[in-house]
């Protein structure tokens, strides 16, 4: 379950149409705000705010709910401070002072200031993509080309022999390559109970079933004409991190036979076996055998635990920081929580995840204004729903994805990803185009 929201993306979500600018500025929606009146602020059309920033109901802005606007100067509201606005577009305070010509920390009501900005650099972007039918398979590799250079079908599942499913939706495979998009197959140890550790023992420590995994994958790849596969074993066992190692080692070896990659999705880490439960991941050696992994970084707070930030900042730098001390930056996807998880506090049972456009609808349906976490860099409300349960709804948005792209360029990793295509975000797609040059 707790994967059920992994994957290589980035995702990416439906993404709104991208404007020619190559700045923006992020606003924060006050109390009784209007989208025309926002626009007419920034001298931009409401239309174009409400595309970018996927507004369902223009009548229904949120307070604390965030906007992107394009160009690079911020009119100031009351209530602003210099390190306010310093952190919501990930620059310092000196910076902003000196770009402006500013003698004082005091700003006022209606001041401009311009937004010191980021230069763009290149990353690889891909998203995890589960097939539907035929028409909306095509619809999907026309949309999704625009941002992405990879995809990766989901999934397949190896049995207790090693023996993989089938996967609907295959024929899509060659229309990814028409469009300039790696297709890859996202090979799991997923089964009808959720990820299934023990199943990955099985296959992985009897020596001839691991053979035949691997000569099934390589079959699969050769056959169906993928680029490579990524393997999304999750929940593995600490006594399997040399099995698992001894695998990914194996694989790699076989199918760089054939010309094809091998990509890995492994859960954050702070350092070799911390935490514990995830000491079958061993970065270091699998980051010399794969050829490019994808951190999960979020998930801190997840589905089936207490409700909180799903990819607290701090924590992502913290793995990125670990991760590129003993793997190559240029191997390393950065994972994007490309949804919302919504806790129902009245009961355990598992948070509700959904996109963040639905996490918005809820929200402006129940009429709930969004907080913003500075210190996890996530946002966030409450609601009380009809049956009178409260729920705490924590979800990513432009505040949230900026310093998580800006580690991107901190730590000069390979690209972003996440899960998955479908989840409807259009905040996500302008960004990208803003922050990256997308190969």
């Amino acid at each position: 379950m707790k994967k059920l929201v992994f994957i290589l993306i980035l995702s990416i979500l439906c993404l709104a149409p991208i404007s020619s600018s190559h700045a923006s500025i992020i606003y924060t929606v006050k109390k009784n705000d209007t989208l025309w009146r926002i626009a007419e602020v920034y001298d931009r059309s409401p239309k174009e705010l409400q595309e970018i920033n996927g507004v369902a109901d223009p009548a229904k802005l949120l307070p604390g709910q965030s906007l992107l606007v394009p160009g690079n100067t911020y009119v100031v509201e009351r209530g602003d401070t210099l390190w306010k606005i310093a952190n919501l577009h990930q620059t310092s305070i000196e910076n902003l002072m000196q770009t402006n010509g500013l003698s004082s920390r005091i700003v006022f009501n209606g001041q401009r200031l311009q937004i010191p900005q980021s230069k763009k650099r290149d990353a690889t972007i891909g998203a995890f993509f589960v097939p539907s039918t035929p028409s909306e398979n095509k619809w999907a590799m026309n949309f999704y080309s625009n941002y992405l250079d990879a995809i990766s079908f989901f999934e397949y599942r190896p049995d207790s022999n090693g023996t993989l499913s089938s996967l609907h939706g295959e024929e899509s495979i060659e229309l990814a390559w028409k469009k300039g998009m790696k297709p890859y197959a996202t090979i799991t140890n997923l089964t009808t109970e959720g990820f299934d550790p023990d199943l990955a023992h099985v296959l992985l420590a009897n020596a001839e079933k691991q053979r035949q995994l691997i000569e099934n994958i390589a079959t699969l790849v050769h056959q169906k004409e993928y680029k490579g596969v990524i393997i999304d074993f999750e929940s593995l066992h600490p006594k399997d991190r040399s099995n698992f190692n001894n695998f990914i080692k194996k694989l790699s070896s076989r199918l760089d036979k054939i010309g094809a990659n091998v990509g890995l999705a492994i859960p954050p880490m702070k350092g070799d076996r911390n935490p514990a439960y995830h000491a079958a991941y061993d970065y270091q050696t699998l980051g010399t055998h794969a050829d490019f992994l994808f951190l999960m970084t979020y998930d801190w707070h997840w589905a089936g635990g207490d409700p909180g930030p799903i990819a607290p900042i701090k924590k992502v730098d913290k793995t990125l920081e670990y991760a590129t001390s003993v793997i190559p930056g240029e191997k390393i996807y950065l994972g994007i929580a490309m949804y919302a998880y919504d806790w129902n506090l009245a009961d355990e049972e598992y948070a509700e995840a959904y996109s963040q456009e639905k996490a918005l609808s809820i929200a402006a349906d129940y009429a709930s204004s969004i907080q913003y976490n500075y210190y996890h860099a996530n946002p966030s409300f409450r609601y009380t729903d009809k049956n009178g349960d409260p729920h705490e709804v924590w979800f990513e948005d432009a505040r949230s994805l900026l310093p998580k792209f800006r580690l991107v360029k901190k730590y000069n990793l390979k690209g972003v990803g996440g899960w998955k295509t479908g989840l409807r975000f259009p905040q996500l797609g302008y960004l990208l185009k803003e922050e990256f040059t997308i190969h």
